[in-house]
């Protein structure tokens, strides 16, 4: 199984992660309503914000695939109409321009989508000089769209890890480290000497010496490992 099958799987049964599908879901038939606040969304919506929320792709699946349609067509529509060209994609067009847009945000979110047409809208990657098609939404300004996307989230990985290498390690925190470390190794050596004592034991020499150790202030602690013989030795 591929490491991203594997990602993929997890989030799927996070319940965490279904909250936040469940969330896109509420949301999406708010817009397909006409009750969801889209301007609001628009303004308050960051790139950063799209990394912790689940791709159309695992969404809308099944009974849901419809609703995505529905809820990016609004959209599709939504933005187009937004600009000042006399000639207006007509139904099919916009059709096959949600249709589009829905391959090629597979694998982001609703709010990409809708942060990318408010970002094309507002010329950031372009101007549109004559008119709004496939070819230069998905074949020019889509690409920068990503580029950017990509680079704010090298951006953000490097952050954390530079947060992560700047938390200070005292000289407790290593003794502590030392004495773990310290504390499984001696296990194990007493693990090995139990092995050697033992290899020739019977069950009646086995419970004589659990029952030295157990008066042994010194081997006390290590009477646990001694017993699980007694799960190997049977006669």
């Amino acid at each position: 199984m591929s490491k991203a099958l594997i990602k993929q799987t997890s989030r799927s049964l996070n319940p965490q992660w279904k909250a936040r599908q469940g969330e896109t879901l509420s949301l999406s038939k708010s817009i397909i309503e006409g009750n969801a606040k889209l301007a609001q969304i628009e303004m308050g919506l960051t790139i950063n914000e799209t990394f912790s929320k689940p791709h159309l792709r695992s969404v809308f699946i099944g009974d849901h695939s419809s609703v995505g349609f529905s809820v990016v067509n609004v959209l599709v529509t939504r933005f187009i109409d937004s600009f000042a060209f006399t000639t207006k994609l007509n139904a099919d067009q916009i059709d096959s321009l949600t249709v589009d847009t829905l391959e090629n945000f597979a694998y982001e979110s609703l709010e990409d989508v809708i942060l990318f047409f408010k970002m094309c809208r507002s010329g950031k990657f372009g101007v549109a000089k004559k008119s709004i098609d496939s070819n230069l939404i998905f074949g020019e300004w889509y690409p920068k769209y990503l580029d950017k996307k990509a680079e704010l989230r090298e951006q953000k990985y490097n952050t954390q890890k530079n947060e992560r290498n700047s938390i200070p390690t005292t000289m407790d925190d290593v003794k502590k480290s030392y004495a773990k470390i310290e504390k499984k190794n001696f296990v194990k050596r007493v693990e090995n000497y139990i092995d050697k004592i033992t290899a020739y034991m019977d069950r009646q020499m086995l419970e004589d010496t659990i029952l030295d150790w157990s008066k042994n202030p010194g081997r006390k602690p290590y009477l646990d490992i001694l017993k699980r013989k007694r799960k190997t030795i049977k006669q």
